[in-house]
């Protein structure tokens, strides 16, 4: 009997050596087919809620979110908004705000340098978007919340932020932003509002101020941007055709 214990105590503490001497790779699988499980539900997350959505603001304001797939996402019509529709010239911090996204619970937050966090998440009636202020928790109620709308299509493509050289030679490149309600706005107006459509594929753009802008929405490389001035109309020969490209910036 004394030689069987022996046997079996020197078997017991061979089979603890095995398992304490597992190679690492096995040691770990666990915690690696979690991360991969993670990571697999965050590159989901990126596929279904990147593209173009209608959100509102604090004074229920139409604004639209493009979420590109490298974590940059450009705010449309930015911090300060739109007052009056576009009936005054406006700055181009008015037009647009960049900021970074990444998947937050069961949606995606956007995150922007003034403080400000835009989220989007899945509640009992579809998506909703929740915001909150500079300094507020992010783990409290929302500062302001609503219905978020998921946006597609041709004129969704073309929802965006451009910068594009004026007509007029001697002046800077200027922001012009596309809203998903057919509204356009630009900084280099006096009154910096407008209307757009879509016509055999390109954007045409009425200024308030009687210019008329065409360009091809592509989502990357530079833009031929055919301008008109007032009195002026497509198919007659543009006043200028000037170089642009869309902003697709990453925040830091």
């Amino acid at each position: 009997m004394q030689e069987i214990a022996s046997r079996l105590v020197q078997l017991g503490s061979t089979a603890l050596l095995a398992v304490t001497c597992l190679p690492p790779l096995l040691a770990a699988e666990p915690s690696r087919q979690g991360q991969a499980t993670v990571a697999a539900e965050q590159r989901e997350q990126r596929q279904r809620f990147g593209g173009v959505w209608a959100l509102v603001d604090n004074a229920n304001n139409l604004f639209n979110l493009r979420l590109n797939a490298d974590g940059s996402a450009v705010s449309t019509t930015g911090v300060d908004g739109v007052p009056l529709g576009g009936s005054s010239q406006l700055r181009s911090s008015q037009l647009y705000e960049l900021g970074r996204w990444q998947p937050w619970g069961n949606g995606v937050r956007v995150d922007y340098p003034d403080g400000w966090s835009d989220a989007i998440l899945i509640g009992p009636g579809g998506p909703q978007q929740w915001s909150w202020a500079p300094g507020a928790s992010r783990l409290a109620p929302p500062g302001n919340h609503g219905k978020a709308v998921q946006l597609s299509g041709a004129m969704a493509a073309a929802v965006g932020v451009y910068r594009i050289q004026p007509a007029q030679a001697d002046r800077p490149v200027t922001t012009v932003s596309l809203m998903s309600n057919g509204l356009a706005f630009n900084a280099i107006d006096a009154l910096a509002g407008g209307t757009w459509r879509l016509v055999d594929d390109e954007v045409e753009i009425s200024w308030s101020s009687g210019w008329v802008t065409r360009f091809e929405p592509r989502e990357q490389g530079p833009l031929q941007v055919r301008i008109w001035a007032p009195a002026e109309r497509h198919p007659s020969p543009p006043t200028a055709i000037r170089p642009g490209e869309r902003l697709m910036l990453a925040a830091p």
